[in-house]
């Protein structure tokens, strides 16, 4: 798991915000109570990631004993040291990292944002500009907290990404895809489940909630045709109410989750494919399963690529992508995002689980 919540404490004497990844620094997470050191726990604040990669930047822990504030910022420049027990600038002390954060906007982020309370000698960080209510540099707001710009951009901490379950119908011939491994009933590669629908392992990931720069991906089937069709253009078919019938006589099933319309760093593209003759949409991460990513080119097992769904988070251990465990794929995407190898291997957000299917036959696309 690349990804971390980030605790926020304060210390009603001191005055200090303090935040961790690590709880058990000061010992609990339960709001209003207090811990080790005098610091009583407020709330998860947002997360960080836990290694570097391409666009992400370090956060750096100081604190100040004079004036018992804790610091945090990713330019080091402020303080003048990164080694930690090391004294910078304005008697604050380096204490590590604290993990890594976007620099520039990315599907799914939020900004996180820096004040400052001159009186008090604290630096207060939140996502929830409400609570000081003012973006504004220069800017003084609630609490006599001044603004001091963004620290950088995170996922929430209530950010989650599901697993999607693919699974086949062989009588059928239709795949499906749902986050809601109860619709069928099993997620064991290869075992069958409910309505004859045989588990293909997990397809890929995909956001839970809607934040910037991400779409919904919706859910459709033919009953005819017995086809589960996913799409982030809700024009393909023309509704997306539950229950009711679009284009080509498509029904809408409700939404498989949020996908990006742009990559972004750690990100894969679902694309997507459909078999003439069986009248099946397939989606898939990986493009050696077809064998072209052309749109209109038809490659293995007589489908025909229409491009890419969305892109979604990485997650190189995908049951169904075996192609994506071979030193091969490795080094090739290796050659294709030049970045820091250890940051590209953990780029990979919370997962967590969400539900959607069972009007009968299934839905849905996938990330890696």
């Amino acid at each position: 798991m690349s990804v971390s919540v980030v605790h926020r404490y304060y210390h009603p004497t001191h005055h200090d915000h303090f935040y961790t990844t690590k709880s058990e620094e000061i010992g609990t997470t339960t709001p209003g109570q207090f811990g080790n050191h005098g610091y009583q726990y407020e709330s998860a604040a947002f997360s960080v990631f836990h290694y570097h990669h391409h666009g992400l930047a370090p956060v750096y822990r100081y604190w100040n004993p004079g004036n018992h504030d804790h610091f945090y910022t990713t330019n080091a420049a402020e303080i003048g040291t990164t080694t930690v027990g090391q004294s910078g600038n304005h008697g604050y002390s380096c204490e590590g990292i604290l993990g890594y954060i976007g620099q520039h906007e990315f599907p799914g982020a939020v900004a996180v944002y820096r004040y400052w309370h001159e009186a008090n000698g604290d630096h207060f960080y939140t996502p929830n500009a409400g609570e000081i209510g003012t973006t504004t540099v220069g800017q003084h707001g609630n609490h006599g907290y001044k603004c001091e710009g963004v620290l950088g951009y995170a996922y929430p901490a209530e950010h989650h990404v599901n697993h999607v379950y693919r699974y086949w119908h062989e009588g059928n011939h239709d795949h499906f895809y749902t986050t809601n491994a109860a619709e069928i009933g099993t997620t064991q590669e290869g075992a069958h489940g409910n309505h004859g629908y045989k588990c293909e392992g997990t397809g890929f990931h995909i956001f839970t909630h809607h934040h910037q720069g991400l779409v919904p991906v919706y859910r459709y089937y033919h009953d005819h045709n017995h086809d589960h069709f996913y799409t982030a253009n809700a024009g393909e078919i023309g509704t997306t109410q539950v229950g009711q019938s679009g284009n080509h006589g498509y029904k809408c099933e409700g939404d498989l989750g949020y996908v990006s319309a742009h990559e972004f760093f750690g990100s894969i593209p679902v694309y997507r494919y459909w078999q003439e003759g069986n009248k099946d949409h397939f989606y898939t991460t990986n493009a050696a399963e077809i064998g072209t990513t052309h749109q209109g080119h038809k490659g293995n097992h007589g489908y025909a690529c229409e491009g890419i769904l969305g892109y979604v988070p990485r997650h190189l251990f995908n049951s169904i992508n075996d192609e994506e465990h071979s030193q091969e794929y490795l080094h090739r995407r290796i050659h294709d995002y030049p970045y820091d190898l250890d940051g590209w291997f953990q780029f990979l957000p919370h997962l967590s689980y969400r539900s959607d299917h069972d009007y009968l036959h299934a839905n849905i696309d996938k990330p890696e």
